[in-house]
């Protein structure tokens, strides 16, 4: 069996290329895809605390897209760090209230064409994709110092 990294990187770096993608929409004024995708890279950020490394060294993750429901699946002490770390990137910001907030914005915005779709995504989950990648690579860096 593979040693598990905590966050696992690759998982880290496939939700950093989602964050870069949304910032590109969001220079072009493409506001709802650009929310969808960076909703997309805040469950995968969660994801890489929850990822399994399988033997061949690919990381395993469960499917579903609730941030909310799997921060609440992390240890306590997990979530702890990840709070400390997440308020020395930006202490103005309250995660768990901008994680709630940006919860289903991948599955709510997608198809917007859809009358149930969520109307009201925002730039804003892009900038909580920003801090929040920041945050998994800080705590990434003080588990392996």
């Amino acid at each position: 069996m593979t040693i598990q990294q905590i966050p696992n990187v690759r998982v880290w770096l496939q939700g950093r290329d989602y964050v870069e993608s949304a910032e590109i929409l969001l220079d072009y004024n493409r506001v709802q895809p650009a929310a969808v995708v960076a909703g997309l890279a805040i469950e995968i950020f969660i994801k890489s605390f929850l990822a399994t490394r399988h033997a061949t060294g690919h990381a395993r993750t469960e499917r579903g897209h609730s941030g909310t429901a799997m921060f609440q699946k992390l240890p306590a002490t997990l979530q702890d760090e990840l709070l400390v770390c997440f308020s020395e990137v930006d202490t103005a910001v309250d995660f768990v209230a901008e994680l709630t907030k940006h919860d289903g914005a991948f599955v709510l915005g997608r198809y917007w064409y859809e009358p149930t779709a969520s109307k009201v995504l925002s730039s804003d989950t892009v900038y909580f994709a920003r801090h929040l990648c920041e945050t998994v690579f800080l705590l990434g860096q003080k588990r392996s110092a």
